[in-house]
């Protein structure tokens, strides 16, 4: 019988993000692509508020700006209440609801306005109904939350029913505010005159370095800013009682005690930093990890701490002191309270322009199953959305990152896993998109996930300051002749993860370097290389001090050895961040014993060359 030989399909590395701090120091920034966030033309969220179900100027209005050329956001995201009050008070005028809004869903331009309509008799006829409209708009930039265009304009129509009546009344109205107003010229003419200042439009992450020290600084200047980079529960070697730090609410003891390390920085002239009310450590802070952090050129010190926190309680108090008494003050909470995660895998592709992929729902299932595993926590099974080919729509990837992760609290541990196809668009290479199931690659723009949407939702609407993303991908998504979608010259996309956080609890590790490919073959257990070693990892083999708890340095760690040893060192792994988090339990074999950690085994047989079959 002749043996087919296996195939390898190259599959670009997205780079992965996941919040780490370490005893061990800070990593090293990734070499990455920025995120592009620019365009000929702006993101547009439009909000036209119309009685009734019919939001005939919405659909009138986006409708135009579709066919110009805009790539639009879609508004049905606004689900939680919060979204909403914020919809009826932007749409009541006031401006920084409105930015707030645009904001939430990474739209640059945001349009609102209201479509009023009334309906008569026709005095003329008597048989048929007037119907008259008013439609109002505005456009606000949302980098500075200026308004750049306004216009409003009347309709009138006669048809045989109050509904038809109504119908054409708004549409003509809406088709004279786009032909016959100057308010889309002046978008446009906004748009290419004034550049687009995406420092003012992001928020920092939260928990980041940033965020806390600003807010800090600002509330009292003569008090030192504080930042938290590491509070963990340390894992106890004695005895035979393991955990990863979640514990239900009414089933912690008083009596118990949880060994802490804390560690975080310290910005201005500080006298002193207690934890508990006992003095930290304090220790300089070298200039390339202040590069890191974003604290270039300030007086910022380092500072840990270990303590214990009894099982009761939940936070630990972290005070510092500047040399006039001014006092800032921060709590910090080492033990996970809840944790999330979505899993997405997508081999199956509806077009037929885009290559299925052998293994990346396979990689995402295998994901999935450990997550829910006691070793993983568990996670519980609500707590999990699993997505996998068909049900991967660009509105489901959507919907889970933007609604179903806002349900994680700031103490929580929320975790995205992406297998399948990333790409550049063809047509402007610098945006750069996950493909979902019904990607279409000639119009990216408006069937990919941009990499920006993904940026959005880590820092608008997770509000979880622990996040962990685990992205294996392919860039080159090819047509079905074999071509590479944005050419060959590397994987940007992976790149790209890089740029999602500013320095705060979030982690990145990536499958691959941004020039490399992300290989799966049937070698690896029909998985792709980096998820198969990520897997046996977290199963026991990535344990590196064999003290039962397997955390993220230690697992980078592994796979990283493993990928680049299998590969030949086609293929070499990414991480950024800080820190580190304990991702299993490290469970008994059938002898009871736990596996001994495994050095990675060279694969004998040479990868074939990306892209090969």
């Amino acid at each position: 019988m002749r043996m087919r030989s296996p195939r390898s399909t190259a599959r670009t590395a997205l780079a992965a993000g996941a919040i780490l701090f370490g005893a061990g120091g800070l990593a090293g920034p990734l070499s990455a692509q920025e995120i592009s966030f620019t365009s000929e033309l702006p993101r547009t969220l439009v909000f036209i508020s119309e009685e009734g179900q019919a939001d005939i100027a919405t659909r009138e209005l986006s409708s135009f700006l579709r066919e110009a050329g805009f790539p639009l956001v879609d508004p049905a995201l606004a689900q939680t209440a919060a979204q909403r009050d914020l919809v009826r008070a932007a749409l009541n005028g006031d401006e920084q609801a409105a930015v707030e809004l645009g904001r939430d869903f990474g739209a640059q331009v945001i349009i609102l306005g209201t479509s009023e309509f009334a309906t008569r008799p026709d005095p003329l006829t008597g048989t048929l109904v007037t119907g008259t409209s008013e439609v109002a708009v505005r456009a606000l930039r949302l980098d500075d939350g200026t308004v750049i265009a306004d216009a409003v304009t009347s309709g009138r129509h006669a048809e045989a029913t109050d509904q038809a009546a109504r119908s054409g009344a708004i549409t003509e109205a809406t088709n004279r505010l786009i032909q016959e107003t100057s308010m889309v010229g002046e978008l446009i003419n906004s748009w290419e005159s004034t550049p687009w200042r995406e420092a003012a439009y992001w928020a920092p992450d939260p928990g980041s370095v940033s965020a806390t020290v600003n807010a800090q600084t600002a509330a009292a200047t003569d008090a030192p800013g504080l930042a938290i980079l590491l509070a963990d529960v340390r894992p106890s070697t004695a005895g035979t009682t393991r955990g990863l730090g979640v514990v239900r609410r009414g089933e912690r003891s008083e009596s118990l005690f949880n060994p802490v390390r804390l560690e975080g920085v310290v910005v201005g002239a500080t006298r002193s930093v207690t934890v508990e009310g006992k003095p930290a450590n304090l220790m300089p802070l070298e200039a390339d990890e202040a590069a890191q952090l974003g604290l270039t050129g300030q007086q910022a010190q380092r500072f840990w701490a270990e303590t214990t926190l009894p099982m009761s309680r939940d936070s630990v108090v972290v005070e510092a002191e500047g040399p006039g008494g001014g006092a800032s003050r921060t709590v910090a909470a080492p033990r996970i309270d809840e944790r999330w995660a979505v899993v997405i895998g997508i081999s199956d592709y509806a077009s037929d322009d885009i290559p299925d992929l052998d293994y990346a729902k396979i990689d995402a299932e295998s994901v999935h199953e450990f997550l829910t595993s006691s070793a993983a926590g568990p996670f519980e099974e609500d707590h999990v959305l699993f997505l996998a080919d068909e049900e991967a729509t660009g509105a489901a990837m959507r919907e889970a990152l933007f609604v179903f992760l806002q349900q994680a609290d700031w103490n929580d541990l929320v975790v995205i896993y992406y297998a399948g196809h990333g790409a550049p668009d063809p047509s402007r290479p610098d945006n750069l998109y996950l493909l979902p199931h019904d990607a279409d690659i000639n119009s990216l723009a408006a069937t990919g996930f941009p990499m920006w949407d993904v940026k959005t939702a880590l820092r608008r609407q997770i509000s979880a300051e622990r996040v962990i993303v685990i992205a294996d991908a392919c860039h080159s998504a090819g047509t079905a002749d074999g071509d590479v979608v944005g050419g060959s010259d590397g994987n940007a996309v992976n790149g790209a993860f890089g740029q999602l956080f500013t320095p705060s609890r979030r982690l990145m590790m990536t499958a691959a370097d941004t020039n490399e490919f992300s290989l799966e073959d049937e070698r690896w257990g029909g998985h792709g290389v980096f998820t198969h070693f990520l897997l046996e990892g977290l199963r026991g083999q990535g344990d590196g001090n064999g003290d039962g708890i397997v955390t993220f340095s230690e697992v980078f760690d592994f796979v990283s050895t493993s990928v680049v040893s299998a590969t030949e060192g086609r293929q070499n792994p990414q991480r950024s961040g800080f820190g580190d988090i304990p991702l299993a339990i490290v469970e008994p074999d059938a002898t009871g014993q736990p596996p001994a950690p495994q050095p990675p085994v060279r694969d004998g047989a040479p990868p074939a060359p990306a892209g090969s079959r």
